[in-house]
């Protein structure tokens, strides 16, 4: 047996690993009232009801008031957000809280380095506030993925040599959770857009009408695409949860570094049958064009717009092809 303690990324993987074994019982505690908190709400319903389908117990809304050990046993005590308070025993336990930057021996501070209140290095696009010093990866308080200090880490030396090619930009991180379902996501999310202010339409299928899905009896699963509220309908981000989501993501990424809309997408040609296909449909979807038509399967199609005034619109019924 094991507890991990955050529900994160890194929380939620290894406690997929763990349960999928099948010989270790997985205890997730989880601060917030469901797991994954900076993603959709959809989104992680669907990942956390199949970690407890497979035998995970999440503790939710809980804080570690304390964890030692106990005749070789981990005992911790958990605080829940009624006032309660609960003892556990398991043989182990995982730290999964993310990560701090290891500069304690490095005198960032005696050569007056800008630091955040958590250690971070403060850099503006890879330069510190010493000029000649850059910093890139998770000691900058941006994204801690590997693709991502990759990318400052070449923007780093083209800037130090005058020879940048283009702006680096965030918009169009592409990122792939090692979970049951697979999710992917590239761009932005509902979450998001709305805790910025923006108006957006959004476009949801779920993987039952996507024939490869179908056939290969992995139907579990939902492809979302989000665009601007706009005519031209700029792809603001997309998600994609189930078999082979991380196969979906990088035409969406190019479209979103291209500034494309949600015409371009819905004018490939993918191949058949392939997971992608539900992409395409949801392009679609948002220009009332889809084969999955909502008369028939209403119950597992979205398609809205978001008002800037927090208003959900149904496009299908505006649009006339509603229920």
């Amino acid at each position: 047996s094991i507890v991990i303690l955050g529900a994160g990324v890194i929380g939620c993987e290894f406690a997929t690993i763990f349960s999928n074994f099948g010989r270790t019982k997985v205890f997730l505690i989880d601060k917030a009232d469901r797991i994954l908190p900076f993603e959709d709400e959809d989104v992680a319903n669907l990942v956390a009801r199949n970690l407890e389908d497979n035998g995970v117990t999440v503790h939710r809304g809980s804080s570690l008031k304390s964890m030692r050990l106990v005749n070789n046993q981990v005992e911790y005590t958990l605080t829940y957000d009624d006032g309660h308070e609960e003892i556990y025993t398991v043989e182990k336990a995982l730290i999964s809280v993310g990560r701090i930057p290891n500069v304690e021996n490095l005198g960032l501070k005696e050569i007056g380095m800008d630091l955040d209140k958590r250690g971070f290095v403060v850099d503006d696009e890879t330069q510190t506030s010493i000029s000649n010093i850059y910093a890139v990866g998770d000691l900058t308080a941006d994204i801690a993925l590997v693709n991502i200090a990759e990318m400052e880490g070449r923007y780093a030396v083209e800037r130090m040599f005058d020879s940048i090619d283009a702006p680096m930009s965030y918009n169009n991180i592409s990122t792939i959770m090692f979970l049951n379902p697979e999710v992917a996501g590239v761009g932005m999310n509902e979450s998001q857009c709305r805790k910025d202010g923006l108006a957006y339409k959004m476009s949801l299928m779920e993987y039952k009408y996507v024939n490869r899905a179908i056939a290969k009896r992995k139907s579990q699963g939902f492809f979302k695409l989000i665009v601007t509220d706009d005519e031209e309908m700029k792809i603001l981000g997309m998600r994609a949860v189930g078999d082979q989501a991380s196969s979906t993501i990088e035409s969406v990424a190019l479209l979103i570094v291209m500034q494309g809309g949600v015409r371009d997408l819905a004018n490939l040609i993918f191949p058949h049958p392939a997971i992608t296909e539900g992409l395409q449909e949801c392009a679609r979807m948002l220009l009332g064009k889809s084969i999955i038509k909502p008369r028939a399967f209403n119950r597992h199609l979205k398609c809205y717009r978001y008002t800037k005034e927090g208003r959900v619109e149904d496009l299908f019924v505006k649009n006339g092809i509603g229920v």
